[in-house]
């Protein structure tokens, strides 16, 4: 799979642009989103839940986005990733974040990832308290930018969820992705 072939939900993108825009301003968005070429404003203009936008894409966007703030894609893509994420997770699972067990938790993750991306397969290879492995089948070749927004989302569910310190390390593999979690209670 090539990298032009990696799609995120519009739901997603939306959020993500909308975080975006309320972090760093109209005039300063406007001016990065007319940085992009004509078929990725086309892309990012109007995506709807049932849409899907190119990874690279909203990448584009970030790089746009943090060389106008002095900042790395990887920062600002941290930053604004685990803020949409937590959001997320919250404004849904509200009344069973706090009682969910950690292998409920786990458990769901993919399902979400099937929601966020069009591509590839999560599975949940081991879970016990305060750790789990996750590897991502069927995408080989994923981007750094699509690990990355993956990892940083299991970090924020898992904080919105109550648990401390959570952190997530990810690594590429022939086929996918190998993402190992551990967390507090």
């Amino acid at each position: 799979m090539s990298l032009l072939d990696e799609q995120l939900s519009g739901a997603m993108v939306r959020s993500h642009v909308a975080a975006l825009r309320e972090k760093v301003g109209d005039g300063a968005y406007e001016a990065a989103f007319a940085s992009l070429k004509a078929e990725e404003r086309e892309e990012l203009t109007l995506p709807t839940p049932l849409s899907w936008v190119r990874v690279q894409t909203l990448e584009r966007l970030y790089a746009a986005l943090a060389a106008g703030l002095g900042t790395t894609v990887e920062r600002l893509h941290t930053e604004i990733a685990s803020r949409v994420v937590g959001e997320a997770v919250t404004t849904v699972w509200r009344a069973l974040l706090n009682i969910a067990s950690d292998e409920m938790l786990i458990g769901r993750a993919p399902a979400l990832f099937k929601k966020a991306y069009r591509q590839g397969r999560l599975e949940v290879t081991h879970t016990e308290p305060g750790s789990a492995d996750l590897t991502v089948l069927e995408w080989p070749g994923i981007s750094e930018f699509a690990l990355r927004g993956f990892r940083v989302g299991l970090e924020s569910t898992l904080r919105a969820a109550g648990r401390r310190d959570p952190r997530a390390s990810a690594f590429a593999t022939r086929g996918g992705a190998v993402l190992k979690l551990e967390w507090r209670r």
